[in-house]
């Protein structure tokens, strides 16, 4: 098959798991024998760069603070740029189906002109995008009626001849036949919302465990945490930063440690969580890596017993929970959203109510004191990711549903 997968960013330069995602199933679907490309955004090169199979051309109008007519013509010249990309990709490539991942900082408009072309288009989603599209920028401008009487004439002029170069959308809603979703709490959620997704598949996430090897040696003094993902208040690190406390200050483990790995794209969150801890007074028992690039995780998760995942809102599923688990790491989390779907509490996991510092602590001092609890968790665990969370399997699933589309 030609798929022309269209992900709004791409590894090496990406934001959260979502990406890397989408890099795993291309480079599978490439395995395989398939030909993919892959259509992304400038971002994190600020200019247009391609190769035989990663065009980074696409215009994302992530962090714009433009408003009114500075906004409307930046967006325009967005639209123009990417739907000429993805046409002369079209054109050039062939595609049989495309896959979109994320269409979010984008254009939704690339989707509707798949469908005007005849194209399928298959979404695997991954958080709340797909069941959100109406506020992408483009669309949400001219689909919202505006407070103004001259943003409105504005409109009245500009409308048909946008619509007559086909820069807007000409349908109101998008086909979505054929959507894969991480999770059951995906697919929920955009049934709620009214999304007609009911004959969509759910694709659990899969690892390949071979890359996370199993700590077999039995840490006696289970005391290094890890903590993993984006620094942005909706993961909760607070609430570990303040569980921290309560283990050294109240419970007398002095010698734990937290390292937290990842970036942000809210610094200002990430001061607060520096400051909370130096006014903790835990500069000593807590690491800032920053981002680190993917293929150095195994090593980090080797070096630590018990993997803390605080969230604090519906988590669409959780591919570094999974990663941990192979890798043999005890997990401690809030058992939120598609994360309900991967943790069992007190079989491969020990959950917590989200944002309770105290009810997290405990958990952990639980693991710290209990060893047979503690080889226990991190057992089941591992069989949880080997057994029900394959990253085959999840390729087999994806791979037979492609073929039923362009079928």
């Amino acid at each position: 098959m030609r798929i022309l997968v269209i992900s709004n960013f791409y590894p090496p330069h990406y934001i959260g798991g979502y990406e890397l995602g989408c890099r795993d199933v291309v480079e599978g679907l490439n395995a395989r024998g398939h030909e993919a490309k892959v259509l992304t955004s400038i971002y994190g090169i600020g200019r247009p760069e391609s190769d035989r199979e990663i065009y980074r051309l696409l215009q994302a109008d992530l962090g714009w603070q433009s408003r009114g007519f500075a906004k409307l013509t930046k967006l325009l010249r967005k639209e123009v740029s990417n739907q000429m990309a993805f046409k002369r990709l079209c054109v050039t490539f062939s595609p049989e189906v495309i896959y979109a991942w994320n269409l979010t900082h984008v254009s939704i408009s690339l989707a509707f002109m798949a469908q005007r072309m005849g194209l399928p288009v298959c979404y695997f989603v991954f958080d709340n995008w797909l069941s959100l599209w109406e506020s992408d920028s483009w669309y949400s401008m001219w689909n919202r009626k505006p407070r103004r009487v001259l943003s409105r004439v504005v409109k009245l002029l500009f409308r048909p001849v946008l619509n007559m170069l086909g820069l807007l959308p000409s349908s109101s809603s998008l086909d979505m036949h054929h959507v894969q979703f991480a999770s059951q709490y995906l697919k929920q959620f955009a049934l709620q919302v009214g999304k007609p997704v009911t004959d969509g598949k759910v694709i659990h996430w899969g690892i390949d465990v071979n890359q996370y090897p199993y700590n077999k040696k039995v840490s006696l003094n289970p005391k290094r945490l890890l903590y993993v993902g984006q620094i942005v208040r909706h993961k909760g690190i607070h609430t570990l930063v303040e569980a921290l406390n309560l283990i050294v200050q109240q419970h007398g483990y002095e010698s734990s440690m937290l390292t937290i790995v990842g970036g942000t794209i809210i610094p200002d969150y990430e001061l607060y969580i520096r400051r909370l801890v130096s006014s903790l007074g835990l500069a000593s028992n807590v690491c800032f890596t920053g981002l680190i690039q993917r293929e150095h995780l195994p090593y980090i998760y080797q070096e630590h017993d018990i993997l803390i995942f605080p969230s604090t809102w519906d988590e669409p599923f959780g591919i570094v929970q999974l990663e941990a688990m192979a890798s043999g790491l005890a997990i401690v989390g809030t058992a939120t959203g598609g994360s309900a779907e991967i943790l069992q509490d007190e079989v491969n996991a020990l959950v917590f109510p989200k944002e309770d510092a105290k009810a997290c602590a405990a958990q952990i001092i639980r693991l710290m004191s209990d060893s047979e609890l503690f080889e226990r968790i991190r057992q089941n665990g591992r069989r949880s990711a080997e057994d029900k969370f394959n990253f085959e399997s999840m390729m087999d699933k994806i791979e037979n549903s492609l073929y039923k589309i362009v079928a």
